[in-house]
């Protein structure tokens, strides 16, 4: 994350600033916060839950993905509460809210690219069914350690075949060797036939 907007406010080297000095008051809950007081933090994310998770609905559009972004959007902030000094939190946190919240609609998007490529839904923009979901998270505790390492971080992480082999310290053509034999388990064991990409 690199440096937004510069604050009036002289931050710490490594300190993010955002641009607008927050109210005494929030100031004083953001510095209890950077002290580990888990109850300010709590005043935080009850002041901002309701603005993150219209964010997240609106690049997520659905309900239960957009909540689970913004308790992970949570969890980075208090990570990384250090970083903020005196501005108001709401700009930062909707960064990370819109973060995570593209990260997850990646990931959504891989699961479906994935049963899709070995023929559940037939392709088109048809959601996952939960029958759909469960036959593959049968099929997947059938793989090798090694090829449930190798799509979870392909297709669920949203790494390339270069990340994922790196990840895994394997050269890349056995990973790009370890998604196709994975792939083609997958559809044996859900007696799906393979759409063309």
């Amino acid at each position: 994350m690199g440096v937004l907007k510069s604050s009036p406010v002289r931050g710490a080297p490594g300190v993010y600033t955002i641009g607008m000095l927050m109210d005494p008051a929030l100031g004083r809950v953001i510095e209890r916060c950077r002290d580990g007081d888990r109850d300010a933090f709590e005043e935080v994310a009850d002041r901002y839950g309701l603005q993150l998770l219209r964010t997240a609905r609106l690049i997520l559009r659905d309900q239960s993905l957009a909540e689970d972004a913004v308790q992970e959007t949570f969890l980075r902030a208090w990570q990384r509460i250090g970083s903020l000094r005196d501005e108001d939190p709401g700009p930062w946190l909707n960064r990370i809210a819109m973060n995570e919240s593209i990260s997850a609609y990646r990931r959504r998007h891989r699961f479906q690219a994935l049963t899709e490529r070995f023929g559940r839904l037939g392709g088109g923009k048809r959601e996952v069914s939960s029958e759909a979901r469960l036959d593959l998270a049968q099929a997947l505790d059938q793989l090798s350690a090694e090829q449930r390492a190798a799509v979870a971080l392909h297709y669920y992480q949203d790494l390339s075949v270069e990340e994922t082999a790196k990840a895994l310290k394997v050269p890349v053509d056995t990973m790009k060797s370890r998604l196709k034999t994975a792939l083609r388990r997958l559809r044996d064991l859900t007696g799906s036939e393979e759409i063309s990409a």
